[in-house]
């Protein structure tokens, strides 16, 4: 009966002298994400095994997979690492109604061990064939059991389960990630979590002179990406409307989300600074939208001193929505609302603008843009 959750990771393994601290990220989150659905969870050689009482396993495969850190996961049933024990205990793995063909793949992490890998898959794999009458397919099998000794004890299980790999969430540092309502920065901010980021979320909004809807939008989406961290994270809503009216004072059209972009990474670097971040996080991608040619990127991040970081520079599209069909954020961000960068532009942006043409615009009305960027932060509600 399945009572083990056998946890692998495969980055963690590279990490050398470094590798514990990041075995313990991976530890903690695994307690925060999926308290409740295991008894106790232990390292051991390379893996952390958790045990939990038979019948919770869905759930407990739920909350895994969400994990970042881990590369896979089976769930098995361990004994003592003796030959006949082991044999005694191997026709317990199938149950009925049996597979019509199996393999089994054998590990050992004590050199010293009496019996190799082959040993071990031909000895326990002879018992399951003799004993069940199930065919070995070394090629196809419908069920591969695995069998890894460690530490003087035997772990069997069937079937893996990809996790989401990675780097733990938190191992990396904290980042302000600016979220909208669409499909890019939700993706861009899970793919920095996979990378051991802390995102800290922020998202700019235009109302009374839009509905409320993309707010409450943007707060199901933060709440869908704090399922993949060991934390709730926080969602920083910055008023961003008088900004706006004052850049269209400054600005003609062609310039206007140029100049949005540029103010708000300068409000987030005051959050990244205030939060202990070390980088901004963005969803552009090189061309997709007018704003996010090679010359505008560089424009719009000439303002701040943050690294900003975009983990879909070179996605298209359809690659983009893939990725949130997989990270269950789609149906959210499908959602039809209204884009703050779109209020008070008219006809089509500027392509590629030049940083110092915007600053010439600018540099009178830099420190009033300032005081007010400064009075919008101080008016920001945090989710």
């Amino acid at each position: 009966m399945n009572d083990r959750a056998i946890i692998h990771y495969s980055e963690i393994a590279l990490k050398g002298n470094n590798r514990a601290f990041f075995e313990k990220t991976l530890l903690f989150n695994i307690q925060k994400q999926s308290k409740g659905f295991y008894n106790k969870i232990r390292r051991i050689s390379g893996r952390l095994i958790a045990e939990f009482e038979p019948g919770v396993e869905e759930e407990l495969a739920g909350s895994l997979k969400k994990i970042f850190g881990i590369h896979h996961f089976e769930f098995g049933f361990e004994t003592e690492a003796e030959m006949e024990n082991m044999k005694k205990e191997v026709l317990k793995i199938f149950k009925e109604p049996h597979p019509s063909s199996f393999k089994v793949s054998a590990s050992r992490s004590e050199k010293n061990y009496p019996f190799d890998s082959m040993d071990i898959e031909k000895e326990l794999g002879g018992v399951i064939h003799e004993g069940l009458h199930i065919p070995v397919s070394l090629s196809h099998p419908e069920s591969e059991l695995s069998v890894e000794v460690v530490e003087g004890r035997a772990y069997f299980t069937v079937n893996r389960i990809e996790g989401a790999g990675g780097l733990p969430v938190g191992c990396s540092g904290k980042v302000v990630s600016l979220l909208s309502g669409g499909f890019d920065s939700p993706v861009a901010t899970i793919r920095m979590m996979k990378r051991g980021c802390l995102p800290v979320l922020v998202h700019f909004h235009s109302y009374p002179y839009t509905t409320r809807d993309s707010i409450e939008k943007v707060k199901k989406l933060a709440e869908i990406i704090s399922t993949y961290s060991p934390i709730a994270l926080r969602l920083i809503l910055i008023p961003f409307a008088d900004i706006q009216r004052k850049i269209t004072e400054i600005f003609s059209s062609k310039f206007r989300i140029i100049a949005y972009r540029r103010w708000m990474l300068w409000m987030a670097e005051r959050i990244a600074t205030n939060n202990s971040a070390r980088a901004l996080v963005t969803g552009d991608s090189v061309g997709q939208v007018s704003s996010q040619t090679i010359e505008n990127i560089d424009t719009i991040s000439e303002i701040v001193s943050l690294p900003v970081l975009r983990p879909l520079v070179g996605y298209d599209k359809d690659e983009i929505i893939g990725l949130s069909k997989q990270y269950g954020l789609y149906q959210t961000s499908q959602k039809p609302f209204d884009d703050c960068c779109s209020l008070f532009v008219e006809g089509s942006p500027a392509t590629k603008t030049r940083i110092e043409d915007i600053k010439n615009i600018e540099k009178d009305r830099f420190d009033e843009l300032a005081r007010m960027a400064e009075e919008a932060l101080s008016k920001a509600e945090i989710n």
